[in-house]
């Protein structure tokens, strides 16, 4: 990591954080790198949901106090969230659940002996910016976007911006108190961004300018990470997976899968199979664009051979000469183009209809297997456990697997451009965002998305 005295960007941070007063510490110049002067702020309030501790109960809503902020920090108004599934562990204190079982144990136990505001980030509008931020200025509305993009690190100089260097500066040792609670408790953000509060306080690298005059809520849905995971499997550029007139098969219509669903619609997909045990969630497959929904309960161990009858159907079928291809075989051409995984683990049982594996490593494995050979699968969901797949079928079958942060979407590049999208009336964010609630009615909604009685919940503030 860069230093500047002697002291690392971490030490940079605190020494600045340590000074009280002002909202912009550590400010020697008069205004910022666009010119702009400072907003300065005293001991500003606001309300956060600040989780601590285990078990259920250990998030409530908290009056806090923002500390200074220095160097490339931004602050945000928040306007909307989404209530992201994979964060519900955390924010609920679920049994079993929380940070992948890769996360250090040590690291798992320090981080709930912090005080943290969970999210995913969210959407809205700057008040203020360290000396050092080029990239947004106050009053620009904002994506606080679950990856990062620094555009000077090894990834992002690579067109691999989703797996940002700065992935890896979001653990305990790297975090940096925000606010303080009224006991003078230091508070900190989930991976620099946090969302579940008035305010957002993350870097500049985290930060997307988006010029829209769309809802608070249609925006928080469109500038979701499960939505910009689901469009980034699909019609970013990254993976160039996407064909006009492909078959794409999407295994886990939830949030992020049925973006998944309508970002194939939108890149001009012919023939588009979604899979869900949820009998609604493959109803709104069907409304974003799906031309066939299958219930993985019903087919069992034959969704792989059923999704490949259907790729099938209508073409020339084994007619070489014709651009036909086999059915069958070791090197069989029937199956998806274009397969994205979307199912990950149960944190907690679902109160609807459940998948045939709990812990999503079989929907995973199927996924890899119903792809035609030359296809491509993305992977974008987390699972407890490992994966096995014939030798042969991953040596030479092939297809070629594309995994990554945000489904390979660049941020910068890429969500100003899914903003596009919500403004021409090409994505809809209603049939995703089931459930939209308040700040104070946070907790409640979360367990909907918990227990996966809605879709999706974006909370308003």
């Amino acid at each position: 990591m860069a230093r500047k005295n002697g002291l690392s960007r971490r030490g940079l941070l605190k020494k600045g954080a340590a000074v009280g007063g002002a909202l912009v510490a550590q400010a020697p110049l008069a205004v910022n790198a666009l010119g702009q002067a400072p907003a300065v702020v005293t001991a500003r309030r606001f309300r956060g949901w600040v989780a601590t501790g285990d078990g259920p109960g250990r998030t409530t809503l908290q009056d806090l106090v923002l500390k200074p902020i220095t160097g490339r920090q931004v602050v945000v108004r928040t306007e909307a969230t989404n209530l992201c599934y994979s964060n519900a562990g955390a924010v609920l204190g679920l049994a079993g659940s929380g940070p992948p079982p890769a996360t250090p144990v040590t690291q798992r136990r320090r981080m709930n002996d912090m005080a943290v505001i969970q999210g995913h980030g969210g959407v809205g509008v700057v008040e203020a910016v360290g000396p050092e931020v080029r990239r947004v200025r106050v009053g620009d509305r904002v994506c606080v976007s679950g990856t990062p993009q620094c555009g000077s690190c090894y990834q992002c100089l690579r067109g691999r911006a989703d797996v940002c260097q700065f992935l890896s500066r979001i653990g305990a040792d790297d975090l940096v108190a925000v606010a303080e609670m009224r006991d003078g408790t230091p508070v900190y953000e989930n991976s620099h961004i946090g969302g579940l509060a008035e305010l957002m306080v993350t870097f500049e690298e985290w930060v997307v300018p988006v010029f829209t005059k769309a809802t608070a809520a249609d925006l928080g849905m469109v500038c979701s990470c499960v939505a910009v995971a689901g469009l980034g499997a699909t019609v970013a550029p990254t993976w160039g997976a996407l064909q006009p007139g492909s078959t794409v098969a999407v295994v886990g219509c939830g949030p992020l899968g049925l973006s998944a669903v309508h970002g194939a619609r939108i890149g001009g997909a012919s023939r588009i199979i979604g899979i869900d045990p949820v009998r609604v969630r493959r109803e709104a497959a069907l409304t974003l664009g799906a031309t066939h929904v299958l219930d993985p309960n019903v087919e069992g161990t034959g969704v792989v051979e059923k999704v490949r009858a259907l790729s099938m159907e209508g073409g020339p079928g084994d007619r070489y000469w014709a651009g036909g291809r086999d059915s069958g075989g070791r090197r069989s051409g029937s199956g998806a183009d274009l397969v994205v995984e979307a199912v990950g683990v149960d944190q907690v049982k679902p109160k609807v209809e459940s998948g045939p594996d709990p812990t999503g490593v079989l929907p995973m494995q199927q996924a890899y297997q119903m792809c035609a050979t030359g296809g491509h699968v993305v992977t974008t969901s987390l699972v407890r456990g490992n994966i096995s797949l014939p030798g042969t079928l991953f040596s030479i079958g092939g297809i070629t697997h594309h995994g990554g942060q945000a489904g390979g979407a660049n941020p910068m590049r890429d969500i100003p451009r899914f903003v596009e999208l919500l403004d021409k009336g090409q994505f809809n964010a209603q049939v995703l965002a089931t459930r939209i609630v308040s700040l104070a009615d946070m907790l409640g909604a979360y367990e909907e998305v918990a227990y996966r009685t809605t879709i999706t919940a974006i909370m308003t503030v």
